[in-house]
């Protein structure tokens, strides 16, 4: 496959933690900006009617530093994003007509105009809530999200500081489907691997990547450790994995520093907790993109280890195995939200398969770094982010 000739890193955010509190992003991805630009009308309204020496100006210019602010916090935009900042400077002329609106209201408060003072207020009102409405789609393109329907689950596996694995569980509830796929740790966001955002910046920022790569919410996160991995399956009673082709590695991690030789063969096994490990993990005679695909292999196993025990069991019994295996991961869920989840969506049809490879929408380059990275062919996310749409919905 022929190489595209020059590549460009992505900006699509910064790269540490937004000032803003990403909760009020949030809610003014779903509307609720608007509203709060009700309750600044009504200071307005409260300004216009009792302090008459109160400064437009100085209001005027503590929303212009804002908007410059954004500006800064968004970074060196690339092409692709420029039109990111044109919607921030199309709201210049707004302000400017608000900043005359005010003094007409001051000229008509000093004066006890009443039809020109509700005149300048009405037109404040309506210039406020245009800029609110701009506020909410310049948020949702900063993070690059889309208002998705889908309650989507970040499942990370995890060695200490590093993570190996990145998938997303997309769940459907209207076709009443699982999209289980995998994000490869070597694709390149804002200069840097998207795995480095968990070693260096936790759990949060690296939601916020795989939003900018998927255009889609993540609503909750699951992080299982290594150690966690092996004894969530040995609790389970193994699995029951199916091996697609001969696996021989040997250079696999022994954990101290050297190396062991893993084998299997191709065929159905019975794995316990290490051996499920060792075949999610292995990679030397193969790719990390075969072992994205092992790992939701291993995933799927899981899942109908869960179903087949809940046929044995009664709830409370899968209670307790649920409250065990939440003593072994990191998750902002609790146990009555993982127990309701279960008894939702385990009927629900489950689709793997599916991830992120060069063989698909990514083409591989050595950085500037020397570094091996991966970056989308189009030279952005918006194609993927299609792929991901069609797939989850």
């Amino acid at each position: 496959m022929q190489e595209p000739e020059e590549y460009n890193v992505i900006h699509i955010g910064p790269e540490s933690e937004n000032p803003l509190d990403r909760a009020l992003v949030r809610e003014a991805k779903k509307g609720k900006l608007s509203g709060m630009a009700g309750y600044i009308s009504m200071a307005v309204m409260f300004l216009g009617f009792g302090i008459l020496n109160l400064s437009f100006q100085l209001s005027l210019s503590e929303n212009d530093e804002k908007i410059a602010a954004l500006i800064d916090e968004v970074g060196s935009l690339s092409q692709a994003n420029f039109v990111l900042s044109e919607q921030v400077i199309s709201q210049e002329g707004v302000l400017q007509s608000i900043e005359k609106d005010f003094s007409h209201l001051d000229e008509a408060v000093s004066t006890g105009d009443t039809s020109v003072m509700q005149q300048a207020l009405q037109n404040i009102l309506g210039k406020l809530s245009e800029v609110g409405d701009a506020a909410v789609n310049l948020s949702e393109d900063l993070l690059g999200v889309s208002n998705d329907e889908t309650f989507d689950i970040l499942v990370l596996g995890t060695n200490g500081a590093h993570t190996d694995s990145i998938m997303v569980a997309s769940i459907n509830e209207e076709k009443e489907k699982i999209s289980l796929f995998s994000i490869p740790r070597d694709l390149y966001i804002n200069g840097r691997r998207i795995n480095a955002y968990y070693t260096y910046y936790g759990v949060d920022q690296l939601e916020r990547m795989v939003e900018s790569v998927t255009g889609l919410e993540m609503d909750k996160y699951v992080q299982v450790d290594l150690a966690g991995f092996t004894e969530i399956v040995d609790i389970l009673g193994g699995l029951d994995i199916y091996v697609s082709e001969d696996i021989y590695d040997s250079l696999y991690p022994n954990g101290k520093g050297g190396y062991l030789t893993y084998s299997i063969s191709k065929g159905l096994h019975q794995m316990d907790g290490t051996e499920a490990l060792r075949y999610a993990r292995s990679r030397e005679s193969t790719s990390d993109f075969d072992r994205s695909e092992r790992q939701q292999v291993v995933m799927t196993a899981v899942r109908n280890k869960l179903m087949e025990l809940d046929g044995l069991m009664d709830i409370k019994q899968l209670t307790a195995i649920f409250q065990t295996v939440m003593e072994y991961t990191a998750t902002n869920m609790d146990l009555l939200d993982i127990v309701g989840y279960y008894y939702d969506y385990k009927d629900y049809d489950l689709n793997t398969g599916f991830g992120l490879t060069s063989g698909n929408y990514l083409y591989s380059v050595i950085n500037e770094s020397g570094a091996y990275v991966l970056l989308p062919k189009t030279g952005n996310f918006e194609e993927i982010q299609g792929v991901i749409s069609d797939l989850v919905n």
